[in-house]
């Protein structure tokens, strides 16, 4: 016959102690009795509200984008998040460097008479078309800069038109991968 052992109450009672001091210690909540119990330890009180501010930050920041987006849209302009324009490439005159379908990131110049040769930019056509095009040559006459701009694609031939500094709307930024 085998022998059972049995578990005193006083045994329970130091096991339930035991368990309960590892589990403050996991929590991060000090065993010492008063008005500290139950309360976050200071660093993580800050890393909670700064966390909680970032992330109001964020949305506040994500609301007014939306609002201004649709304002400007509402106005017929060109929508723009912090000086940055998103802009979609509809035909083959960039490829390869632009692939159709992609997205591109363009920010506002700040100098439009002061671009340079090899710059990507987008501008509006003389006939109100958004054109993104690779400016080949800068041409300077009395003062005021003009621009010849030509898509990257080989088949492509120089844009007949000069670009004129108050068409330009954007200088190429970033492409944001898709595909």
């Amino acid at each position: 016959m085998t022998q059972t052992k049995y578990t005193t109450p006083e045994q329970i009672e130091a096991m339930r102690q035991e368990i309960l001091r590892e589990k403050e210690k996991i929590a991060g909540i000090s065993s010492g009795k008063g008005s500290s119990r139950g309360q976050l330890p200071l660093r993580r009180q800050v890393k909670k509200i700064v966390s909680g501010l970032i992330f109001s930050s964020l949305c506040l920041l994500l609301v007014s984008s939306i609002i201004s987006i649709q304002i400007s849209k509402s106005k017929g302009e060109i929508p723009n998040v912090l000086g940055f324009q998103l802009f979609a490439v509809e035909s083959g005159s960039m490829e390869p460097t632009l692939q159709v379908g992609a997205v591109i990131v363009s920010r506002k110049p700040k100098d439009p008479e002061k671009l340079k040769v090899n710059d990507i930019v987008t501008f509006r056509t003389l006939s109100n078309a958004l054109v993104t095009h690779r400016i080949i040559e800068v041409l300077n006459d009395n003062g005021s800069s003009a621009y010849r701009t030509k898509g990257d694609n080989p088949i492509n031939s120089p844009d007949q038109d000069l670009l004129t500094p108050n068409r330009v709307v954007g200088v190429f930024f970033a492409k944001i991968p898709l595909t």
